[in-house]
């Protein structure tokens, strides 16, 4: 890591990679094998995307995993998890999410990468883990603690599943601080989903994933009017310049997991991993958040 301020240069190029690494990570919240893995461990429907998220975590409750996960009704997380760790560990729910990635990549990225580009987008990525500071961000701590699992003989050696759990580690790592920015604006779980619809695309998806009621709905909109978020119109101005702040100083702390790398090494990972997230759109796998496979 440096001290030194992230040049603007820089910041976009973090920016960039955060968009590179959020597609190489979570595709598996979208694959048919990876319900069909959470079903084999007796983990169904939305209880699989939850429990597979926070198994790094251990056997945490409903309340812990609203609390790091945040932007979801919590409603929806306690039904979600309810009594999901009397019958199944963690661990077995993290190696059926491992099962699922590596049936993926292997059948995706396998054919994108070659094994030499494979083994230097390891090497950044395992230089990044290894400075990390993992204070005040748990699903960041969580993901680096179950690492020593990928040595069992059913993942032992396969590249492509570590640059994943890596590449994981680096992207909740963003996202709890993140969260604590959202935490100190103060934007609470209801409201920051709120900004998000009037923000991007595909109204409605963002809502209706996060399955907020009604009532909580329109009184988060209350509040951000109040606030001057919001005005009859949608987002306001000043708003948005809010939300803008807040990511940018996001990717100022996010500039610390490249562990001083110049701004062409970083973008040269992101051009790395880019074939991998081609050959994954090509296998469909992000067509539900809009982005089908080329001719789909």
């Amino acid at each position: 890591m440096t001290d030194a301020a992230p040049t603007d240069l820089f910041l976009k190029t973090v920016a960039r990679l955060h968009d590179i690494t959020t597609m190489f990570h979570a595709f598996v919240y979208f694959a048919p094998e990876a319900a069909q893995e959470y079903a084999a461990v007796g983990v169904q429907g939305r209880s699989g995307y939850f429990a597979s998220r926070s198994a790094p975590l251990g056997p945490v409750s409903a309340e812990v995993v609203t609390a790091t996960f945040y932007n979801f009704s919590p409603a929806l997380v306690r039904s979600a998890m309810d009594g999901v760790w009397d019958s199944v560990s963690p661990e077995e729910v993290q190696r059926a999410r491992w099962r699922a990635v590596m049936q993926i990549l292997d059948a995706t990225a396998a054919e994108a990468m070659t094994d030499g580009e494979v083994a230097e987008a390891l090497d950044v990525v395992e230089s990044c883990v290894a400075t990390l500071s993992y204070a005040g961000r748990p699903l960041a701590a969580g993901n680096a603690s179950v690492l020593p699992l990928l040595d069992e003989p059913e993942f032992a050696g396969n590249r492509l599943l570590r640059l994943w759990q890596l590449v994981t580690i680096l992207r909740e790592w963003r996202g709890d601080a993140h969260i604590g920015l959202l935490i100190a604006e103060p934007l609470d779980g209801c409201e920051c989903t709120v900004v998000s619809e009037h923000l991007f695309h595909r109204p409605g998806m963002i809502r209706s994933t996060r399955a907020w009621s009604e009532a909580d709905w329109s009184l988060a909109v209350e509040r951000l009017t109040g606030r001057g978020w919001l005005d009859e119109d949608g987002i306001t101005e000043d708003g948005r310049a809010r939300r803008s702040t807040i990511e940018h100083r996001t990717n100022e702390l996010d500039a610390a997991a490249w562990n001083g790398m110049g701004d062409q090494a970083v973008n040269r990972f992101g051009d790395l991993l880019g074939p991998a997230i081609e050959a994954l759109t090509a296998g469909n796998y992000f067509a539900a958040v809009g982005r089908p496979a080329p001719g789909g």
